[in-house]
Order: C-alpha cells, then sequence, then structure tokens
C-alpha cells in the first residue's frame, strides 16, 4: 500500500513538474478602433497629448513637415512586458495644408515603467492622391 501511494506520489509530482515547464504565453489583447466613425473625444485627447511626441518621431526619420488628421488604428497591451504599442495613422504635409499628402503610419510602444520612455516599433510613409485622402480623412475631425 505504501508502494502504491508513493507511486501516485511521485508520478504526480512528475506530472505536475512537466506542466511548471511549460512557457507561460503572452497575454496580449489588441483593441481595433473603427475607422468608419469619427474618432471618441478619448481618442483625441489622447491624440493631442502624443501630439509633440509623434512630430518628434516623424522629424526623426526625415519627415520634416506638418501633420493632420491623426487616428489611432490599435492598441495593443502587452501584461507580460507590461507594455502598450499604439499603431497611429497621420497625413503629413507642406504649405499650407496642400499637396503632396504623405500617409505615416507609426507604432509607438510605451512601456509600464517610464511612459516618456517611448520607442518606434514600426515607421512607414508614402505619398498619397487625393482620392485615398479623402478616404483617410472621410472620418477624422481636426
Amino acid at each position: 500500500m505504501n508502494k502504491a501511494v508513493l507511486s501516485i506520489s511521485i508520478l504526480s509530482f512528475l506530472i505536475l513538474s512537466s506542466f511548471e515547464n511549460i512557457p507561460e504565453e503572452s497575454k496580449i489583447k489588441t483593441e481595433i478602433i473603427p475607422q468608419n466613425q469619427p474618432p471618441r473625444i478619448m481618442e483625441k485627447a489622447f491624440l493631442r497629448y502624443l501630439g509633440e511626441t509623434i512630430l518628434n518621431i516623424m522629424n526623426d526619420f526625415g519627415d520634416d513637415q506638418l501633420f493632420t488628421f491623426t487616428r489611432i488604428e490599435r492598441i495593443t497591451k502587452d501584461t507580460s512586458n507590461d507594455s502598450y504599442d499604439i499603431s497611429i495613422r497621420v497625413i503629413g504635409f507642406e504649405g499650407p495644408l496642400n499637396p503632396p499628402y504623405k500617409l505615416i503610419r507609426m507604432t509607438i510602444r510605451i512601456p509600464g515603467e517610464n511612459y516618456t520612455n517611448y520607442s518606434v516599433v514600426t515607421y512607414s510613409h508614402r505619398f498619397v492622391s487625393g482620392k485615398e485622402f479623402e478616404k483617410f480623412t472621410k472620418y477624422t475631425e481636426d
């Protein structure tokens, strides 16, 4: 009887300890912001706060111009790293809001420890046509 209890205990210990070696999945949650409706007040407030950061990032990547029609496309929260990735879209322009227009997309990672210590995860830009400009600015308020 003692051998049976000991065997079951050892077997249970081995099974449970093997589960401890399985890496815990990252707990990542993504919220996609609808682009087919005007931005909500919370989005506008957050973008106003990020305005100078967005301008600095654009300058760092060679887009020394102004921007408007800003939208958050998605926010991803990574609880295992205590960080947020914010994907943003802006329309860059030179001069008094005249073409050529640039569609600029960036993803900024904001860590949990120090919110001012952000990093740029992705950055891309390309010129857009008048039709694309209308599409990207249809539900944007500035």
